[in-house]
């Protein structure tokens, strides 16, 4: 059998190869790893595929559609569970073949649908902090963007603004996607134009990470002067549900920005991918987080709590309404 070592302060793999198979990678007598993170990638497909489209069809089937920000939070739900069923029952595909090459225009496509899908929630969770910044701070402005025609606009804009960065490099245009055998993904072609890449990271992490912080920061300020003026707190006024809620999509943020911190920071400062095994614990650790989504709705909102239980029952609203009294009604302007 091949193997691998790799010795004290060296960053290239030492690749003995395989007289049988020529395999020249680090797994090739790794077999229970390769099993093991098959497992993984198979629970977890069915786990975010199942939280997230949950999350998406009790939405709709209660009156939590009414909700603007339960709107962008379908949305997001809805991306999350392409994510899952798409990208990570391909990669489950990929670790049970133990694939050394995959076909390029395949690779094209998968790449381009990964990145497109990542960039789409990362540019959806900075929709959801302006909305919530516009709710706190200027509400004048976020019930004009709160109108359909606005709203629409805002999701077109989070599914299409991705694509001008991952349509490129699917076509070979600026930048591409290769098949790497070390981390058995389809990424960046470390011998293509990586200009694309670091505009994508820029562009889809790192600015809207900046913005995402700027308005959450605000939020967090506009509520401390609040806290001061008043000289008793009211947890049921429209306000207080806000800043609630806005703490909600906070965590979520964070969540996701934990998840995908390292992956983003390996892929720039490790092109050459010296590091296989980093590649693949930063991606997993990010696939993990992207499940957690739908339960840290059901701990921090109790319209959600209700919402699934209700479906899951089997209970949905035939004809549901806005509640006046609600957390997520025009009254807490969400």
């Amino acid at each position: 059998m091949s193997s691998q070592t790799y010795g004290v302060g060296q960053h290239e793999p030492i690749y003995v190869n395989n007289s049988s198979t020529g395999c020249k990678v680090w797994w090739c007598d790794k077999q229970p790893t390769l099993i093991t993170m098959e497992a993984i990638v198979i629970i977890l497909c069915f786990v975010g595929s199942f939280g997230n489209l949950v999350t998406v069809l009790a939405i709709i089937f209660s009156s939590l559609r009414y909700s603007v920000n339960c709107i962008l939070i379908g949305s997001l739900s809805f991306a999350g569970f392409l994510y899952c069923s798409l990208i990570l029952s391909m990669q489950a595909v990929i670790f049970h073949r133990h694939s050394h090459d995959v076909p390029k225009d395949f690779c094209s496509a998968a790449g381009g649908i990964r990145y497109t899908l990542t960039g789409v929630i990362m540019v959806t969770l900075a929709a959801i902090a302006l909305y919530r910044f516009l709710n706190v701070v200027y509400i004048s402005t976020y019930r004009y963007m709160s109108e359909n025609r606005q709203l629409v606009i805002t999701l077109v804009i989070c599914w299409l603004l991705p694509m001008v960065f991952t349509i490129p490099p699917s076509l070979g245009v600026w930048g591409a996607f290769q098949f790497q055998p070390s981390i058995l993904t389809c990424t960046f072609d470390k011998n293509a134009d990586q200009s694309n890449r670091v505009a994508m990271v820029t562009a889809g992490f790192i600015v809207p990470c900046l913005f995402i912080l700027y308005c959450y920061a605000r939020i967090g300020c506009t509520a401390y002067r609040s806290f001061k003026r008043m000289s008793r707190w009211n947890g049921t006024t429209p306000q207080a549900k806000a800043l609630r809620l806005s703490a909600m999509m906070l965590c979520i943020f964070l969540i996701f920005f934990l998840g995908t911190f390292p992956y983003f920071v390996l892929n720039v400062t490790d092109k050459e991918f010296k590091y296989p095994i980093h590649h693949i614990w930063t991606t997993m650790f990010a696939w993990v987080l992207y499940c957690c989504n739908p339960i840290v709705y059901t701990l921090m909102d109790n319209n959600f709590r209700n919402a699934y239980k209700r479906f899951l029952m089997g209970d949905c609203e035939r004809n549901p309404v806005r509640r006046a009294g609600s957390t997520l009604s025009r009254a807490a302007s969400v």
